[in-house]
């Protein structure tokens, strides 16, 4: 259930009107939301979910999981403006869940 609510709120924090999209023009802005709601819900949450648990959610491979998940610790490496907004992420994500959660 929380999966479901970390892609809505993905959705909602990175504008993007589906992550399941592969369409080319929107491809790039869908691919690192993805990437960030698989980091999250990988690295950050607790508890937290297995790379296979999140790629059946996908509908992926949990290959495509590590990948991701390895991309986004590379661009915190890399990139300060990465790590703010990923911190701006999990603390919107955390609102979010709490304040969506069904009980």
């Amino acid at each position: 259930m929380k999966l479901k609510l970390l892609a809505e709120a993905a959705i909602e924090f990175y504008g993007t009107p589906n992550l399941r999209n592969r369409v080319q023009p929107e491809a790039g802005k869908t691919t690192s939301a993805r990437h960030a709601c698989w980091w999250v819900a990988c690295e950050s949450l607790k508890p937290r979910y297995k790379k296979s648990d999140v790629g059946r959610f996908w509908a992926m491979d949990r290959t495509a999981v590590f990948y991701g998940c390895k991309l986004v610790n590379t661009r915190i490496a890399a990139i300060p403006a990465e790590k703010r907004q990923l911190k701006a992420f999990v603390r919107f994500v955390k609102q979010y869940i709490k304040k969506h959660k069904r009980t």
